[in-house]
């Protein structure tokens, strides 16, 4: 599997704080062929990826953190328009996988079929994989199309491991609900998930207050004091001005020194109409320590390939690990009338296919 450890340059478009460090921290840890990662919130996903690094296919267990929260199982495969395929243990005597050939349900990436398991399937499916070596990904084709990869495996190698890992970090062990080392236990002997952060956003803005710009002078003296903030020898592109209220804006700028051919490091002046020498650096700090993962303390005030929607307040950055952008990492960040707050952090350091919306969220908090 591939190792990740974030990155820190300048532009990571991420810095840790810890002085708010809620009762459950956000971790992640690899397990042989497993990956494993749970948020501020107890709830927690394993992953499991195919043998073939073009293959496509993993698996993904979910559990949320409330004591009576019940596993979710999905298994993704890489199959386009008119193709099925069969899912089968190495052993094929163990229970739990359909022996039928299936189509799937469509996924966010064009080609990607899921099939989920809940409730008794699940537990037979995690009960199986616990004594099985992989499952194996067989693809039929239509006539006339023939795949480069029609049998691919998902090594269940530290599946076992992953699952007794979630089991601990949501205080399951020993109760009748964990995945591995169950007990006697009831689930209400599991502590309450924790609660959330409460991030107060600004009002959305729509319509022609969504639109105004500030004035052609405010602008341009804005535009300069932007050009300084990207480095040394690193001079800030003005890109465009979003209107965070009736009289104060966000201007962007990128930083094309520090950016390259799919990860674009930007950095932002928030500044208020009359006042555009005071225009000032809004601050993007996790309020969180997330695992081992490192970081430039410069790096708070950048972000990359970032979105903003002045309709809900929503800054989005988004770091690549590879250009399709199937891994990486994603912060969703609000604004909440005086800077920006932490809302969502995802993330995927393995480059195996799995699309955005498949990757575990290692931090929230709630938007009111």
């Amino acid at each position: 599997m591939t190792a990740f450890r974030k990155a820190a340059p300048a532009l990571a478009g991420v810095a840790l704080a810890f002085a708010a460090t809620p009762s459950f921290a956000s971790t992640f840890k690899e397990f042989r062929d497993w990956w494993a990662a749970c948020d501020n919130l107890r709830n927690c996903s394993a992953y499991g990826f195919d043998a073939v690094l073009t293959g496509g296919s993993y698996i993904r267990i979910e559990r949320g953190g409330a004591p009576a929260a019940n596993p979710k199982i999905m298994v993704s495969v890489d199959a386009g328009e008119g193709v099925t395929f069969k899912l089968a243990f190495d052993d094929p005597a163990l229970p739990g996988l359909p022996s039928d050939a299936l189509r799937g349900e469509d996924g966010e990436a064009t080609d990607l079929r899921r099939i989920s398991f809940t409730g008794g399937s699940a537990d037979t499916l995690i009960t199986s994989l616990r004594k099985a070596k992989e499952i194996v990904v067989t693809r039929i084709d239509p006539p006339g199309r023939k795949s480069d990869t029609p049998v691919t495996r998902i090594s269940l190698s530290g599946a076992a491991a992953a699952l007794l890992w979630i089991d601990e970090q949501q205080k399951r062990l020993d109760t009748t609900t964990a995945f591995i080392r169950r007990g006697n236990k009831p689930a209400s002997s599991i502590p309450p998930q924790p609660r959330p952060t409460v991030v107060v956003a600004a009002k959305g803005l729509s319509g022609d207050a969504a639109e105004k710009k500030p004035s052609p002078r405010e602008e341009a003296v804005v535009k300069e004091k932007g050009r300084q903030l990207c480095g040394e020898g690193d001079e800030g592109e003005f890109e465009n001005a979003d209107a965070l209220s009736a009289d104060s804006w966000l201007y962007s700028f990128k930083c094309p020194g520090s950016s390259g051919a799919y990860n674009f490091g930007y950095t932002f002046l928030i500044a208020r109409a009359g006042q555009p020498q005071a225009a000032r650096q809004p601050v993007l700090r996790w309020p969180v320590k997330i695992g081992d993962l490192q970081t430039d303390s410069d790096s708070e005030r950048f972000a990359t390939n970032p979105q903003f929607s002045n309709a809900d307040m929503t800054l989005t950055s988004f770091s690549k690990g590879r250009g399709i952008g199937d891994c990486g990492t994603e912060e969703i960040w609000v604004f909440d009338g005086k800077g920006f707050r932490l809302l969502e952090v995802k993330m995927m350091p393995h480059c195996r296919g799995v699309p955005l919306d498949d990757w575990p969220v290692l931090y929230r908090a709630e938007r009111k």
